[in-house]
This record gives C-alpha cells, structure tokens and sequence, in this order.
C-alpha cells in the first residue's frame, strides 16, 4: 500500500486549495459538547502561549485521505477524508468564525473611514475564505466556485448556509452539533480577542491565524487506492472505538454495494434517514429491530457483530469484489426494511398509532397504545409492536390491550421480573413473522396466563392493589392515575354483570392522561383531622379521578362540601361516591373493595 504520511501544521492542507469532500459510508458530524470544549480548551492554551511569545504545538492525530486528481484542473486534486473529518471540520467552523468576526471589523473600519485597516481586512477575509472556504477555479476553460469542504449528503447543505452567516435552521441531530459546535466556538473566539481597540482586535484574531498555520499540528496521510480506502477506514477505527453501530453498519453496506452505484445511492439516502437520531436512540431503535426479527436480545458489545451477521449473512461468504447483482439487491432490500422499521420505532417510542385510522378501532384504542409506550414507559414490549404491525390493525389493537394489562397487574403492581415478560415477547414476535397470515393471539394470551397464575396471582394482585399510595413527592403518581382511569372506562361492562371480554362500552369518552387528576375524598390536608381516615388518605380507596373540565379547588375542604362538585362529574365511579352523604372508614372499605373487584375482572390477558 503507497502511502505518503507527514507531520504538518493543519493551515498547510489548506495553502493549495484543497477540495475535501466526506465519503458516502462515513458518519455524520458527531463532536459532543465535551469534544468541542477540549477543542477551545487547546485553542486558549495555544492563544496563550504564542501571545506570550513561547508558541506551543498541539497534536490532534491522525487525517487520512484518499487523493484524486481533478480531470482539467492542472495541479488541483480532490480529497476523500477517511479518518479525522470530525477534526477538519471542526477547523473550517473555526476559520468561519474568524471570518464573520473579521466582517465585523470591517464594518467598524468603514464607519470610522479608516481606509488602511478596512483595506487589510478585505484582504483577510478574501484570503481566508479562499483557503478555508470556497474558491474560484478554471477547469477546461470553465470558471466555477469550488467548496473547500463538502460534508455528508445529509449534513452539507446546513453547514453550508452556517458557514455563510445564513443562520439556517437544524433539522436533525448532526445539525444540531454542527450548530453548538459553530455557536460555541463563535462566543468563544469573541471572548479572547474582545479589547478596547480595533487594531488589537485583528492582531488577537491574526495570532488564532497563526495557531492554526504553525501551531495545530496532525499526521496527515495520503493515498492514491480507492481500493484501500473501506480498509483502512475500518482498520483505524478499529470496528467501533470512535464509530457507532449504525455508523458501521453504514459503512459495510455501503462497501458491500460498491459495484453496484444504484443500489448503494439509494441505501446512502435510507442510512442518512435511519442516522439522523442521537447515537443512543438508533442504538435503542436497531436492538428492538434485532429482537423483533430474531427473537433474542444482542448482546451489547456484540451488536455490530450480530446485526451484521443476522440481516446481512452474505458478507462472511465472500470478498467485496465478488457479490453478485442478487445479493447487492438483497442488500438494498434489508437496508431498506431496516429504514421502514427505524420509522415504525420513532413512532412507538411516541406512542403513535401505526395505521390509518379506520373502524372498528377507535380513538380510544389507539390511546391505549400512547398510554402503555408515553405513560407507562414499556417500551420493552416494542419488539412485538414492530411483529404485530404485520398484523391488520384489529388484531395490532387486541395485542396491545393484552399487553397493557398484564404488564400493569405482572411488574407495576406485583413488581415480577421483567425477563419473563421479555422472552414472551420474543418468542411471539417469530410466531408472527413465521405465519402472519394464519397468526392468532390465542397462543399469546395462553402464555400470559400461565405467567400470571404463578407470579401474579389474584391475591398476590390483591394485595399489591392495597399496597399502591399516592406519592406526594420522590415518586411518579402515573401508574395510580392509570389504574383510576382503566377502571372508569370498564366501570359499565363491570356493573353490567362483568360478562365475556372485559369492554369499554363508551368509547367516545376519552380522558386526556395529563389533565385528568387524582382526587382525594377524605382531603390530603383536612382542616378537622380524622384520626381513623388520616392514615389512609393516599390509600387506593380514599382515591378517584377528575375530568379535565373540573379541577381541584376545593381539593382541602371536608367531603361534604364537595359532594356537588362529584355529582356534576362526568365520571361514573366520581359520579356514584357523591351518593354518600359522608366518608368515613366504612364507604373508604367499601370503595376499596370496589376498586379491587374492578381489578380482577379487568387485567386479566
């Protein structure tokens, strides 16, 4: 391999008008705040030093490129970054800064008519922005304005417009690291070259100058091998140390399709998609897609490994060079279903329904799926969402009801292991995916019922029930808020005689979860205290809820005075409590038991 390293300053790639351009399978832009806080950190350090006249170099690794000459262009060529693009464009937001601030200056400059400084920072700007940013270039007689730095498809057009003072707006998470990274870098250089003076202002701007062409040093690496280039590119990072999952995922597929340019734009365009999360959502995002289509969990430090090995098994059979036209299609096939499944996901974890709305499933379904997955935070379940959403949406809907119910009664209230759960879960989402046409949820509700027989039982949830309180404060009042408002919606069909499949008989009455609250009959801070009622005022049966229209005002007056206010509720199990004329620990039992009754009947699969 030909390689041609050398230790250099980082303004010496820019003195020759380079043309950098970030290949198709490498990562979005992805300094966190702390790397672009070691970044200023080594900046001021530098500023320091050389204003003390003691100039220090600062090492920032290694720049590996992959060179190609321009076709036309005599001496010009073109620069694929393999490694380190984190690093150049972090550079080039630097000299932008220099730039927007030099802009100022020269705005001061003609105000104050000051024709020699106005004169040398026309000649600074024009200087820097030809090295650092865009320059005029003839190729074959043809006059054009060349980038000197092209970022990813996704990111380019947004560092772009910033590097211009166009102030665009970010759109996803790259975006919105380029953007802290522009801002803070901006405010930073501010604050050190801020003096009394314009002339001392461009001279602390003109030493940042000279750090960046003497003292910000890098191992710049070049070759002429395309072919070379995936090899090193995964060597240096050494299968994940600086690169993320999906960041390496993107770059073998993206490999594997080298021969095969419409497939491989095409999968560029689903990655770009499928990245545009932070790191730790995708990662959550291709771990559900993992267990959903392979029924087990990966293990954490082997995800690249197993993902790869699972969705694209091709890869181990044979050198890039030899894939076939079938196996690049398959390729795109899987990248693609990756991307509608990463799409399926963002909606889950927001609790979205999955389908067009249609009849019978109304819009009191479709909050149960928002509650389990927003309210309830169960997004172990989303594996088998993500089966399900093969299913049609009658069935999608019977999966969730039954998985809400059994993980409030099995983890919320009888605290079981979620591990049970989980393998359930699993195993059901390969039933589906082996025979969705013939799929039913019998086999699913068989299984759950069998884990509630022996770690949830109706006493043990019983007793769970009795032990749920009301948390003043330190803890989340969700799940009680839950129950509340599950058991008004089963109140009829209880009533009714609790007859068949528990049903919720009016669906066009729809609590919103956030504005509905927890009320207390007997008061959380009684005026005339009840020695027998005050242990139990956070208890299940000194509890109910109030529909957003009303609201708690009279939430501390004794439980006579507020008798009208139930009896105007809109909810039934609010509605019925004002019949009694007091409260006392007899009609809190009594409430209790009720409660519980509902319980049973309710959460069962």
């Amino acid at each position: 391999m030909k390689m041609e390293p050398s230790y250099t300053s980082v303004g010496k790639i820019f003195e020759y008008r380079p043309m950098f351009f970030i290949p198709k399978y490498q990562r979005a832009y992805a300094w966190e705040a702390e790397s672009v806080e070691d970044f200023i950190k080594d900046l001021k350090n530098c500023f320091e030093k050389r204003n003390s006249n003691i100039p220090i170099n600062h090492f920032f690794g290694g720049v590996l490129c992959v060179r190609y000459p321009v076709a036309g262009a005599v001496n010009q060529n073109e620069y694929e970054i393999i490694d380190g693009q984190q690093r150049i464009s972090t550079f080039t937001l630097l000299v932008s800064c220099l730039i927007e601030i030099y802009k100022g200056l020269l705005e001061q400059a003609k105000k104050e008519d000051d024709e020699n400084n106005k004169f040398i920072l026309q000649e600074r700007i024009k200087r820097l922005s030809e090295r650092f940013i865009e320059f005029r270039q003839e190729v074959q007689r043809q006059v054009d304005s060349i980038e000197v730095m092209k970022l990813s498809r996704m990111d380019h057009p947004f560092y772009k417009e910033l590097i211009r003072g166009m102030n665009p707006s970010p759109s996803r998470d790259s975006h919105e690291k380029i953007n802290y990274a522009y801002k803070t870098i901006y405010k930073e250089v501010n604050n050190i070259v801020s003096s009394s003076s314009l002339e001392e202002k461009m001279d602390k701007i003109e030493i940042i100058q000279n750090i960046i062409d003497n003292d910000f040093t890098i191992l710049y690496m070049v070759t002429d091998s395309k072919e070379d280039a995936f090899r090193l590119f995964q060597v240096i990072n050494d299968r994940g140390t600086n690169l993320t999952v999906g960041d390496l995922l993107k770059a073998k597929t993206l490999e594997i399709l080298e021969d095969f340019k419409n497939h491989q734009d095409s999968c560029e365009k689903f990655w770009d998609n499928i990245l545009a999360d932070p790191p730790s959502k995708t990662e959550d995002y291709l771990n559900w897609i993992y267990a959903s289509y392979k029924g087990k969990r990966a293990k954490q430090d082997e995800l690249f490994d197993v993902l790869l090995d699972g969705f694209f098994p091709s890869h181990k059979e044979h050198k890039t060079e030899n894939f076939t036209e079938c196996e690049s299609k398959a390729v795109y096939q899987t990248v693609k279903n990756i991307n509608e499944d990463i799409e399926k996901c963002r909606k889950l974890r927001e609790g979205q329904w999955l389908y067009n709305s249609q009849q019978p499933i109304t819009n009191w379904d479709r909050t149960r799926l928002n509650i389990l997955l927003k309210e309830l935070e169960h997004t172990l379940s989303i594996p088998l969402f993500l089966a399900a959403s093969k299913l049609d949406h009658r069935t999608f809907s019977e999966i969730v009801q039954v998985v809400e119910k059994v993980f409030f009664r099995y983890k919320i209230i009888c605290n079981q292991h979620a591990t049970a759960l989980r393998n359930i879960y699993y195993a059901e989402s390969l039933r589906i995916r082996e025979d969705t046409d013939s799929y039913e949820t019998s086999g699913l509700k068989q299984k759950l019922n069998r884990l509630i027989a022996t770690k949830a039982s109706d006493s043990t949830f019983e007793n769970g029930l009795k032990m749920l309180e009301y948390k003043q404060s330190g803890g989340s009042n969700k799940p009680l808020k839950y129950y509340l408002m599950t058991a008004e919606y089963y109140c009829q069909w209880y009533l009714n005689g609790a007859k068949g499949t528990p049903l919720c008989t009016e669906k066009n009455r729809i609590y919103d979860f956030a504005g509905t609250s927890i009320e207390h009959l007997y008061p959380k801070s009684a005026k005339d205290k009840n020695e027998k009622l005050e242990p139990l005022k956070h208890k299940l049966g000194n509890l109910t809820i109030l529909d957003p229209s009303q609201n708690s005002s009279k939430g501390n007056e004794p439980f006579e005075e507020k008798i009208s206010m139930y009896q105007q509720s809109s909810v039934k199990l609010t509605n019925d409590i004002a019949k009694n004329g007091t409260w006392t620990e007899q009609e809190f039992n009594k409430n209790q038991d009720l409660l519980i009754d509902i319980a049973l009947k309710v959460f069962v699969p």
